[in-house]
């Protein structure tokens, strides 16, 4: 690291695009959060306000990917600290019909538990888990979204 660099973290991920292309590769995390102590994690990348982030495919080529054309990024499954809240398996059904199904962490206020309270207070991207792999979803890319 030089003063004017800081090095980034690599983390596997495949995107899954709107326009159904698929893109195997990494992408960059900080190894500091803005909002917590430890290194930054994928959905939070994923909430920032630009809209472009680097991605690497695996065959070496950068280029800048634009967040909001993402439906779902997966990513391996790594030491992330335990989420609090009511875990509640879905169905989420994007445009075009691709299906995922997982585990969502809802954690809100006391009346505010319904997956419609959920997904309508967090803010674009969120979470989803399964046995194989986590996901970030991008909420504003759902047709529909189901109890499972």
């Amino acid at each position: 690291m030089n003063q004017y660099r800081v090095d980034k973290l690599e983390i596997p991920v495949m995107l899954f695009l709107a326009d159904g292309v698929v893109h195997d590769g990494i992408m960059f995390l900080s190894p500091f959060s803005p909002s917590h102590s430890g290194p930054q994690r994928l959905v939070e990348l994923f909430r920032e306000h630009e809209t472009f982030c680097p991605f690497k495919d695996k065959k070496g080529r950068f280029c800048l990917i634009n967040k909001s054309s993402v439906t779902h990024a997966r990513y391996p499954i790594q030491n992330e600290e335990e989420a609090y809240g009511d875990r509640i398996k879905v169905r989420v059904t994007f445009y075009g019909g691709e299906l995922l199904e997982g585990t969502i962490v809802i954690a809100m206020p006391a009346g505010k538990g319904r997956i419609q309270d959920y997904i309508n207070s967090t803010p674009g991207f969120f979470r989803l888990h399964t046995e194989d792999a986590h996901y970030i979803v991008n909420g504003d890319l759902i047709r529909e979204i189901s109890p499972g």
